[in-house]
């Protein structure tokens, strides 16, 4: 591998441990930990990232560009239930990353913008094949998925999250007739 790839590598390693680790640890985990699960040392992580506020934008703006992108199903329905998944985990990592990112001259990418023209693309997706209600819009129904940021956060998040999730995809899909007629 040639030294280039090598640290594209890296880079990707870290930026993936960081989520998992931000996610499952919280924003103080120690940077130690992040690069011993990226298999690099922490001279590579600071090469990568000078300071943790460059790893928590970094890791951050990798989350954001994975919501802006569609999943490629067929049906709208199914497209926005993989997509609705990725958006709880989002919501999961940036609730343990809220406090950096919003620390003052904090510089992040801005993700309302990205999630709703993904909202925009699935929903449009969904109601040209049928499986989506057209009386709804993306600002709709990221206002609905804002409560994810309003649940205690305890051992019950992760359940409410995904529940809340259901409540937003069976509001959105169009009934199947598959009664007699």
């Amino acid at each position: 591998m040639s030294p280039r790839a090598d640290a594209r590598a890296n880079r990707a390693a870290l930026l993936e441990s960081a989520a998992r680790r931000f996610a499952s640890d919280g924003p103080d985990v120690a940077l130690d930990v992040v690069a011993r699960d990226a298999g690099v040392s922490i001279a590579t992580l600071y090469r990568h990232f000078p300071h943790r506020e460059a790893l928590v934008a970094a890791a951050y703006a990798q989350e954001i560009e994975a919501l802006g992108s569609v999943p490629d199903d067929r049906s709208g329905s199914v497209a926005l239930a993989r997509w609705l998944l990725r958006f709880v985990e989002f919501a999961r990592t940036k609730r343990a990353l809220g406090d950096l990112l919003h620390a003052p001259g904090a510089d992040h990418p801005p993700a309302r913008g990205v999630i709703l023209d993904a909202l925009d693309r699935i929903l449009a997706r969904g109601v040209a094949d049928g499986t989506l209600r057209e009386d709804r819009d993306s600002a709709d129904v990221l206002a609905l998925l804002a409560g994810l940021w309003t649940l205690p956060d305890d051992d019950t998040w992760s359940e409410r999250a995904d529940r809340l999730a259901g409540f937003v995809l069976d509001g959105l899909t169009v009934p199947s007739s598959s009664g007699p007629d």
